[in-house]
């Protein structure tokens, strides 16, 4: 059995997405792709290169703080934040947290939950600001 993962893009505007990322974990641990920049629209025939975390909410509930929601750059395996408990963080003072572009850069980001309990849950809702290059 696989973990049970739900991820949907609330908005996606011109400037903006949300997206919002829920998951129950059987054990098994699992990576989901929280933002495709392939896929989000379009700016006056613009394409979204990458994003930047301008604000994240989250109520993460794991059985070992090692068990953190992290999120990763891309394919890059580049960690930039860890959930764990309920908080929110707002980058917006200072423009967002800026993709890295590490080896590898795709402009997506991941959310990995690690091996974890089964019945360890998560919520994340994010919301990002699109970057055009």
């Amino acid at each position: 059995m696989a973990d049970t993962v739900l991820n949907t893009i609330v908005f996606d505007g011109a400037k903006k997405v949300i997206t919002h990322y829920n998951v129950v974990s059987d054990s098994a641990g699992s990576t989901t792709e929280i933002v495709d920049v392939s896929e989000l629209a379009t700016n006056n025939g613009k394409t979204c290169k990458t994003v930047r975390l301008n604000k994240v909410s989250f109520n993460v509930s794991v059985t070992a703080p090692v068990d953190a929601i992290r999120m990763v750059w891309g394919v890059s395996n580049v960690v930039f934040q860890t959930l764990n408990g309920e908080m929110e963080y707002d980058y917006s003072s200072f423009g967002g947290l800026k993709n890295n572009k590490a080896s590898s850069y795709t402009g997506d980001v991941n959310l990995t939950l690690p091996a974890c309990t089964t019945g360890d849950t998560g919520t994340v809702v994010c919301e990002w600001i699109k970057v055009y290059e």
